[in-house]
């Protein structure tokens, strides 16, 4: 599956700070990805994310039932 991967070379990989540098009271903030590694733009598009780190694929109700 990594394959499915694209890694940034540290060169290629700018760090943007994830909140802004003065955020203001009672703002709702999304931190900036910093990514190392997206997927390519195919596996991406089946995935729903370009980030490894937010797939994050809903169950719905499977869980252990006793």
């Amino acid at each position: 599956m990594d394959g499915d991967l694209q890694h940034f070379r540290q060169s290629d990989n700018y760090i943007v700070p994830p909140f802004p540098r003065n955020p203001v009271v009672a703002m709702a903030y999304i931190p900036y990805q910093n990514p190392k590694a997206v997927y390519t733009a195919s596996c991406g598009l089946r995935k729903g994310t370009m980030f490894p780190c937010l797939n994050k694929p809903f169950l719905g109700s499977r869980r252990n039932r006793s």
